[in-house]
C-alpha cells in the first residue's frame, strides 16, 4: 500500500511510566488521545490489557476518526525487533520477547508495527518536523531514560543487531551510578529524570528540615512525595541553586556523551526530545560549552543543535509515522 493511500493510524506510545494513543490522520495531527499510567513492575500480559483498554475508549469516544484507520503503529521503551514484531527487552520492566505486534493485531484484524521509541521519534521528526529536509541528524530523548536513534543518508540507521543509537549507555562516569543496564557510570543514570532526582535528593538531604515545612533555603516542597525532574525544574525556574546546579550538571553529561556520538557521524543536526528537554533552557548553555570543549569542531562547525518541533507528543507523532512507514512495506 503506497503511504499517501493510507487513511488514519492508531498510534501507541509505550512509554516507562505512561501509555499514551490516539489517532492521526495523514498529516500527523493528533485527532484524539487517551493516557493511561503504567506501573514499574509492569508485565506483558498487563500491558497487551491496558492497550485493548485504551484502544476501546478511543474507538467509543471517536467512531468517526476510528472508522478510517488503517493500522497500527506503536513505539517499544527498549529493544524492538521490527520486523518481527516482537519487544525483544525492556531494562525498567523487565519485558522480554513479547510478540507484541501479533497480539495486538490479532485482536483488532488490522496491520501493527513496531519501533523503537526514539527510533519512531527519528521517523516523525522526518516525516513531520524540523528534519524533513535534513539526512543526517541525531534525535536523542531524555525521560525516563535516555536514548538516541540515528538517521543517516536519509534512512533510520539501525546497526547489524537492530540496536543502533544506544546513546543513553555511554559511559559518563568511570564507576558512577549503577544503571538499569546492569554498567556502571550510564549516562541513562545520570541525566533522565530519576536520575535528576537522584543527585537532586543528594545534595539536599543533608540540609532538609524535618517536617512539613520546607527548608528556607529550598523552593521545592520536599516533605511532599513524589519528587520529579519537572517539579525541580520548576525549583530552578524560581531561583532554587540547587536546582539550577543539577540542571547544569545534567547538560554536562548530556554534552560530554553527545560530542562522542557528534564526532562519530558528523550529523547536521542533534533533536533533543523527551519530557527533560522541555527544561531545555535551564541546561542548554552548559550542554553547548560542553560540546564545544569536546567535539573536534574542525569537523562539526555548523551543527544545529534544537529542541524537537513536534513538542511533547513527539513520540506519539513518531508512532504514527511508524505505521505509515510500515504500510508502504506491504
Amino acid at each position: 500500500m503506497n503511504l499517501g493511500t493510507t487513511r488514519n493510524v492508531l498510534a501507541v506510545d509505550i512509554g516507562g511510566s505512561k501509555l499514551m494513543a490516539g489517532i492521526a490522520d495523514a498529516g500527523g495531527n493528533i485527532l484524539c488521545r487517551v493516557k493511561q499510567p503504567l506501573k514499574p513492575d509492569i508485565t506483558g500480559e498487563h500491558i497487551i490489557s491496558i492497550i485493548m483498554e485504551t484502544v476501546d475508549l478511543i474507538r467509543n469516544r471517536n467512531p468517526g476518526a476510528w472508522e478510517a484507520v488503517d493500522c497500527v503503529g506503536m513505539t517499544i521503551p527498549g529493544l524492538a525487533d521490527h520486523e518481527k514484531g516482537i519487544w525483544v527487552y525492556a531494562c525498567f520492566s523487565k519485558i522480554r520477547d513479547l510478540p507484541i505486534a501479533r497480539i495486538i493485531s490479532y485482536e483488532l484484524n488490522i496491520p501493527v508495527f513496531i519501533e523503537n521509541d526514539v527510533n519512531a521519534c527519528a521517523l516523525g521528526e522526518k516525516m513531520y518536523g524540523s528534519c524533513k529536509g535534513v539526512n543526517d541528524f541525531i534525535w536523542m530523548t531524555i525521560s525516563n531514560g535516555v536514548g538516541g536513534a540515528l538517521v543517516l543518508n536519509g534512512e533510520l540507521y539501525r546497526g547489524a543487531y537492530l540496536n543502533a543509537g544506544e546513546i543513553g549507555h555511554f559511559n559518563v562516569m568511570e564507576g558512577g551510578y549503577e544503571c538499569g543496564c546492569g554498567n556502571k557510570g550510564c549516562l541513562e543514570a545520570y541525566a533522565a529524570g530519576p536520575a535528576i532526582v537522584r543527585r537532586y535528593l543528594e545534595r539536599v538531604k543533608p540540609v532538609l528540615t524535618p517536617g512539613p515545612g520546607v527548608n528556607a533555603g529550598i523552593k521545592l516542597p520536599v516533605s511532599e512525595p513524589g519528587i520529579t525532574a519537572e517539579k525541580i525544574a520548576q525549583a530552578a525556574e524560581d531561583g532554587d541553586e540547587v536546582s539550577r546546579e543539577v540542571f547544569n550538571e545534567t547538560g554536562y553529561y548530556l554534552g560530554k556523551a553527545l560530542s562522542y556520538a557528534i564526532n562519530l557521524v558528523n550529523p547536521e543536526k542533534v533533536i533533543l526530545g523527551g519530557g527533560v528537554s522541555m527544561s531545555m533552557h535551564l541546561f542548554y548553555e552548559k550542554l553547548i560549552k560542553t560540546i564545544n570543549d569536546m567535539v573536534f569542531l574542525e569537523a562539526n562547525k555548523n551543527i544545529i543543535i534544537e529542541k524537537t518541533a513536534l513538542g511533547y507528543e513527539a513520540a506519539l507523532i513518531g508512532a504514527a509515522a511508524v505505521g505509515r512507514k510500515g504500510m508502504e512495506r506491504i
